[in-house]
């Protein structure tokens, strides 16, 4: 499993490189704090943004919305890169709390529509990090078909979660 999600990681941080607007949806909820082999949920997910941040353009806009016990909103808000104040960041997250997933995401896409009405260029993709295990999969399964109608690309690092969820069946890359 650690070798499929490392493979994704990678894949996906090429893909990302590529890219100037990214919002990333990041689950930190209770669920994160379990056991991924040797390592936590929420560990893999901080290697998984770093292997992700390495890889981004220096003229990416780039923000994070991160639900756990250590935050409930924007770490760090959507803006030029300063990798060394969204490393920080990372490291400084933890595991705890509720999964409103579909509430965030709609956050995040909320966020790079207002950038792309203002900029009119260039492209947005939420990125959403997680285990899939969503509080509101109901606003998950609403809002995913909406953000991709409008042009976003939605791209997944799915932290050993189900193969079917829609979030790794319905999105651009997962």
């Amino acid at each position: 499993k650690k070798l499929i999600l490392l493979s994704l990681i990678l894949c996906l941080a090429t893909t990302i490189k590529a890219s100037n607007n990214v919002v990333i949806v990041w689950a930190g909820s209770g669920s994160m704090a379990e056991s991924m082999g040797d390592e936590s949920k929420m560990t893999v997910s901080k290697k998984a943004l770093q292997a992700v941040l390495a890889k981004l353009a220096p003229d990416s806009k780039v923000g994070i919305v991160l639900f756990s016990s250590y935050s409930d909103g924007w770490v760090y808000p959507l803006g030029p890169v300063d990798k060394t104040k969204i490393l920080e960041e990372i490291e400084k997250a933890s595991a705890g709390g509720g999964t409103p997933l579909g509430a965030y995401m709609k956050v995040g896409a909320d966020s790079l529509l207002a950038l792309r009405d203002k900029e009119k260029y260039g492209n947005y993709r939420l990125l959403v990090v997680t285990d899939g295990e969503a509080n509101d999969s109901n606003l998950v399964e609403a809002y995913l078909p909406d953000i991709l109608s409008r042009g976003i690309t939605v791209d997944v690092i799915g932290v050993n979660m189900n193969a079917d969820h829609s979030l790794a069946t319905k999105v651009s890359n997962y």
